[in-house]
């Protein structure tokens, strides 16, 4: 238990040290906002609009520079991780899934994809706390596909981690149908969580038809 207890303790201090506002000060949809309330009559152009995201990526850069303190910097590289940590429970929670559902039906063992609801889970907690490094330790966001994103993710953390503490301290939860609805709800929360992830960088139309 000491190693679990030292993580955490480890995880609070990074939360507790985050710049509260580190991505929502520098949030790209507030630039092309401003860029469209600034008086200008072309402030709406798509010029104006890549002139703000131009200004975005200055002011990250600006940011990670070394005028930060070096624990600052530290943070930051961590939560600038969270895209692609995102990747390992979006592909594992949904293959144990399909997984159990056709070994099921055949009576297979089980045991690999036990390991990969015990690795899914892990990551999907590892993925939720840089993605709070990475969107600053608030409680409330302005914008509110932030607020669902962080949120979701967070709710997916949790069960993503609660799942596989299951799967670890008992391996007959694989043979249970408990087990295969709690993947099936697991992935429904990924297309979610994907969905608003995209909207933050694409805006709420990328999918439109």
């Amino acid at each position: 238990m000491y190693p679990v207890r030292a993580l955490l303790a480890f995880v609070l201090l990074l939360l507790a040290a985050t710049p509260p506002a580190l991505a929502h000060e520098n949030h790209l949809g507030e630039r092309i906002e401003e860029a469209g309330k600034a008086g200008n009559p072309g402030s709406n152009t798509p010029r104006a609009m890549e002139e703000a995201m131009e200004e975005h990526v200055e002011a990250m850069e600006e940011a990670a520079g070394a005028n930060r303190s070096w624990p600052d910097r530290l943070i930051s590289w961590m939560g600038r991780t969270h895209p692609f940590a995102v990747h390992f429970p979006i592909a594992l929670f949904p293959i144990a899934w399909i997984a159990l559902i056709f070994v099921r039906r055949r009576g297979e063992t089980t045991a690999l994809i036990r390991a990969f609801v015990i690795v899914a889970g892990v990551a999907a907690g590892i993925a939720a706390i840089l993605g709070w490094l990475d969107a600053g330790f608030l409680l409330a966001d302005r914008d509110p596909i932030q607020a669902w994103h962080r949120w979701v993710g967070t709710a997916l953390g949790a069960t993503g981690a609660a799942v596989a503490l299951w799967a670890w301290r008992k391996a007959s939860a694989l043979n249970t149908s408990l087990m295969l609805w709690a993947l099936g709800s697991v992935t429904l929360l990924l297309l979610i969580q994907g969905w608003l992830g995209a909207a933050l960088v694409h805006g709420a139309g990328h999918m439109n038809f």
